[in-house]
């Protein structure tokens, strides 16, 4: 038995020729076009962009904030206005307020302006019942105290300032005190040094000889 010729198809050539291939070799073009299409086709395909990420580990979320004004009353009475151009909160109930620069106004019980403070920077508990601001504080009190520092915190249920650095207090006749370490009631009518106190006071011998009342 003579075996039949393996089975053959014909394309045309460019002249119109007829070219002949077996089955095998029409598979092989077939699968080598394909291959090529599929490589053409993956390459124009847009490659997709890496999602940015952060330098740093972020543990909890929060929310930026600028040119911000926050509000904490008592009742009906307002306590405290913080200001700043820039605040940062976490989006929980326990994180504290950052906030840069400081302009705090404390109020007296019935809404009264009572003292002012600036610093360059600042942090709140979320109730706002205890502040610390650190970096050139400045403290206008409404009897024209100045005081000066470079840390202070405050602590509202105990209406009390703090501070573990050098104070300076400028009173409205001018005497002025230096210390390290500070303890005084909120709206500085009574304080204290801790320790290396020093005192400037003018016209110090009339003051003593007079008896003022109130010496500072």
């Amino acid at each position: 038995t003579i075996p039949a010729p393996p089975l053959r198809c014909a394309e045309r050539g460019l002249g119109g020729e007829a070219i002949f291939f077996t089955n095998r070799e029409t598979m092989i073009k077939k699968i080598s076009t394909l291959f090529i299409a599929m490589l053409i086709i993956t390459g124009c395909t847009p490659k997709k962009e890496a999602l940015p990420v952060a330098s740093d580990t972020i543990s909890t979320p929060y929310q930026e904030m600028s040119s911000s004004t926050l509000y904490f009353y008592n009742k009906q009475y307002i306590q405290w206005k913080l200001e700043s151009q820039y605040m940062r909160k976490p989006l929980t109930d326990t994180g504290n307020i950052l906030v840069a620069p400081v302009k705090l106004t404390l109020y007296d019980s019935i809404g009264n302006i009572r003292t002012k403070v600036f610093s360059d920077s600042g942090i709140t508990s979320p109730s706002m019942d205890n502040f610390t601001v650190w970096g050139d504080v400045l403290i206008l009190t409404k009897d024209h105290m100045t005081v000066r520092s470079q840390k202070l915190w405050w602590k509202k249920k105990e209406q009390r300032v703090e501070s573990n650095t050098y104070v300076q207090i400028k009173t409205k006749k001018g005497d002025i005190l230096k210390g390290k370490g500070l303890t005084a009631v909120e709206d500085f009518s009574r304080f204290s040094f801790k320790s290396d106190v020093k005192g400037v006071f003018p016209d110090f011998k009339r003051r003593v000889e007079s008896n003022e009342e109130s010496f500072f």
